[in-house]
């Protein structure tokens, strides 16, 4: 009786071992939501002493949110494309930058729709549980682990300026060029919290074609607008049917 259970034991530990080379071709795609929020850096606001679109310069008080749907489905183990619609509400002030006494404040609307490459750093690891033979509930868990990734894709963003405090009376105000290309790229974590579902975090940097997500453009301008989206998403696998009685979930 005791080497019925060992075997049985051995059996158990050793079928997800042997198969963990495939198991994400067993559930490739999924879908996801997320909620976050965008920082923007262009011709308004900005910092007291610099020009700089980088991290050093994110105004937390002007951050506003963002709301994202998406698509995913695993190429490879280690290789995924993944289809997003974002929502976001862009917004950006002169108040305490160096061009505080211009006080131009905008308020921009944006829909943007991208597709991007995941190359996985780090494994997708996930929970793992059977529907038979759980061993009274033992052996329902193991292998999670954090999963990090890289992105980069490209799409098309449409916003719409609304002109805020002094930039009302500004001549140089155009809300009219709404369309622009982006090209998204960042980094990003996910933690399994089931069998179907994970929770994540990412931070993407978005090139556009546009200069005028906040309708405004000067003759001092050197560069494109940039905008960030940091978004907390929860994701949901899309289950393959199986006909067997005895099914691995991943």
């Amino acid at each position: 009786m005791k080497t019925s259970k060992f075997f049985i034991l051995l059996i158990l530990i050793l079928i997800p071992t042997i198969t963990f080379s495939q198991r994400w071709k067993l559930s490739r795609s999924s879908y996801s939501y997320g909620i976050g929020i965008s920082n923007y850096f262009g011709d308004i606001g900005g910092s007291m002493k610099t020009d700089a679109s980088g991290f050093a310069d994110i105004d937390l008080v002007n951050s506003r949110p963002t709301l994202a749907v998406g698509y995913r489905y695993k190429l490879h183990e280690r290789l995924a494309i993944k289809a997003n619609l974002t929502y976001a509400n862009i917004h950006g002030s002169d108040v305490n930058s160096k061009n505080e006494s211009r006080n131009h404040t905008f308020s921009t609307n944006m829909f943007e729709l991208n597709s991007h490459i995941e190359f996985h750093i780090t494994k997708e690891k996930t929970v793992v549980s059977y529907k038979t033979m759980s061993m009274r509930g033992k052996l329902r868990k193991f292998n999670v682990g954090l999963n990090i990734y890289i992105f980069a894709g490209a799409g098309v963003a449409y916003s719409k300026p609304k002109a805020k405090d002094n930039l009302i009376y500004d001549q140089r105000f155009n809300d009219g060029k709404n369309f622009g290309v982006v090209v998204p790229f960042g980094v990003g974590v996910r933690y399994p919290l089931s069998t179907k579902a994970s929770v994540g975090l990412e931070l993407g940097r978005r090139f556009i074609t546009s200069d005028y997500i906040d309708g405004f453009n000067t003759e001092f301008s050197q560069s494109k607008d940039v905008y960030y989206f940091t978004v907390i998403n929860v994701s949901y696998k899309i289950k393959r049917k199986s006909n067997s009685k005895k099914e691995l979930r991943l």
